[in-house]
């Protein structure tokens, strides 16, 4: 079956395929209905709410392997063979850097399971390493609506997205999207969507015709294989990136976090509406 009949999930790639992005997101795309009445009753908003980033994390195929591998060896670095025991659900899982969890030392993460400290000076060690290029995209909500916009802000997102995929990437190069799937309605939509830009609409900047070259499959993974025997590293480090971009947006300071990725976004240093884009653009860029 074709990718874009409906949702899938995607485990290995063929061999002509030159580069993978994997897609994370930060905040509620779902705030744009509250953020619209509390403009309209002319209530301040909040940076913690106004906010919806979406980041493409786009490897090459073998420093894809390599990061995978230096993933896996520090999993079992800290957790027998890589798992660990999950309460909630009463098994055994593969362990899955999720950074919410990571960030307050839930599960796998408990201080009373790992030497916290040791593991985050080894995981900030093993990420500084990963050879990727980042790209993202923060839609700033309150000023969409401000500004007059009225496509789904989700959507709006991506389609800057799959714009700075494609001048991020090596001409007549091939690649496809892994993006962590959301629901089967959620996903459904959003297929929808980039088949019509791929293959119809383009975008100001971008035709079908470069976006039909460059990108050859879009699919919709969970964290987890179906078992929990192991995960899609991809995406969790995408995760792990995209969380101190969106905090890096929403405050306009550098933390640890953010200094130990910047140098990945595309761009760099010069990566202001370029490899990290805000939508509309605002008033101190």
């Amino acid at each position: 079956m074709e990718w874009y009949n409906q949702p899938q999930k995607i485990k290995n790639w063929k061999n002509n395929i030159d580069y993978v992005m994997f897609i994370d997101e930060n905040g509620h795309s779902g705030s744009i209905n509250n953020i619209s009445k509390k403009i309209q009753n002319e209530i301040i908003i909040d940076n913690d709410e106004k906010y919806f980033t979406v980041t493409g994390c786009i490897f090459k195929k073998y420093d894809y392997s390599i990061m995978r591998n230096n993933i896996r060896k520090l999993k079992e670095k800290y957790w027998k063979d890589g798992y660990y025991f999950d309460n909630n659900h009463n098994e055994s899982r593969y362990v899955c850097f999720h950074s919410r969890d990571i960030r307050r030392h839930d599960n796998a993460f408990n201080d009373s399971i790992i030497n916290y400290d040791s593991f985050m000076f080894n995981l900030s060690n093993v990420l500084s390493k990963i050879n990727c290029k980042i790209i993202s995209v923060t839609i700033n909500m309150e000023e969409y609506i401000k500004k007059g916009y009225s496509d789904n802000i989700y959507e709006k997102a991506f389609d800057l997205i799959l714009e700075r995929y494609i001048y991020a990437t090596d001409n007549y190069k091939k690649g496809i999207i892994i993006l962590e799937s959301r629901g089967k309605k959620d996903d459904e939509e959003l297929l929808k969507h980039i088949y019509e830009i791929i293959y119809n609409k383009g975008n100001n900047k971008i035709s079908t015709k470069e976006l039909k070259t460059k990108i050859i499959g879009v699919y919709f993974n969970p964290k987890w294989y179906d078992d929990h025997s192991s995960t899609f590293a991809g995406l969790e480090i995408t995760d792990l990136f995209s969380y101190p971009i969106h905090q890096y947006i929403k405050y306009k300071k550098e933390n640890k976090a953010f200094n130990l990725i910047k140098n990945k976004i595309d761009c760099y240093p010069n990566f202001v509406n370029k490899g990290l884009k805000i939508f509309p653009k605002e008033k101190d860029e």
